[in-house]
């Protein structure tokens, strides 16, 4: 294992007959029932449950499990494999339930690391993919060795690029999915008077260097209920009323946009 202590940063090891990871300075940490670890430690949360709900999770596992996500973990999958790294360390940052780790895990046998702050979500991850090795932590002191993982990447979850730079090896690589402009366009419409385009940015890593960017464009046509998940998997969730809510599960044959920006970066 490449964990490191949370508080005191120092290697993490198992302790095999406790069920628990523990290091030189005796901190130890118990693993769930489910698989995981939990390496948040209590005075680092700034919320008594910080992350997505249980609710939010359920309704975006039901809405990936309907496939409509599944162009951009194909394209993830398809990057990774052309790096010509497995059989090495990956890193999903903010995994939320694990939904993209397991396919590209799937296709590149790669040792999977998973984590997220919200409990619920790694919870369902490690229920879901017994072969990968899951924790909650923070994405902004992740629990980590330096100079460990081989490829990382993030699907909009926030991540502090120092912390991220010392745990890629020399050569990693890292990806970085964000909202395309018209991402979610027709869904937003219900909710804002006057729809705008994702800001997009050029975003910088400190010390990594960019290799290419690409967009991925294409439209879906949720269920019913597919809509309303979709809405609740957003922060968009926090602005509809029931009355939007209803607009929306009434809106039949619907066609949404999504619109992600994909951005490969390497570690000098």
């Amino acid at each position: 294992m490449i964990y490191q202590c949370p508080l005191c940063q120092m290697p993490l090891a198992e302790v095999i007959q406790h069920k628990q990871l523990g290091c030189s300075n005796n901190h130890r940490f118990d693993q769930a029932k489910q698989g995981y670890y939990n390496l948040l430690p209590v005075q680092r949360k700034k919320t008594k449950e910080p992350g997505d709900s249980k609710e939010m999770i359920m309704a975006r596992e039901a809405f990936l499990d309907g496939l409509h996500y599944q162009p951009l973990a194909d394209e993830l999958t398809s990057i990774i494999d052309e790096l010509s790294v497995s059989g090495s360390h990956i890193l999903d940052i903010g995994c939320g339930e694990g939904y993209y780790l397991r396919q590209i895990n799937h296709v590149n046998r790669f040792i999977s690391y998973g984590f997220d702050i919200s409990k619920p979500a790694v919870v369902k991850a490690a229920k879901k993919h017994q072969k990968g090795y899951y924790a909650v932590a923070s994405s902004h002191e992740m629990p980590f060795q330096s100079d460990t993982i081989d490829v990382a990447y993030k699907v909009y979850a926030p991540v502090n690029d120092i912390d991220l730079y010392r745990v890629l090896k020399v050569g990693a690589y890292f990806i970085n999915v964000t909202p395309g402009p018209r991402h979610l366009w027709q869904l937003r419409e219900f909710i804002y008077t006057d729809v705008r385009e994702h800001a997009t940015q050029d975003t910088q890593f400190t010390g990594l260097d960019k290799i290419s960017s690409q967009q991925l464009r294409y439209k879906i046509t949720p269920s019913d209920t597919d809509r309303l998940r979709l809405l609740e998997m957003t922060p968009f969730a926090w602005k509809a009323d029931e009355a939007i809510k209803k607009t929306i599960f009434n809106a039949s044959e619907l066609s949404i946009e999504l619109d992600f920006l994909i951005t490969l970066f390497k570690k000098a």
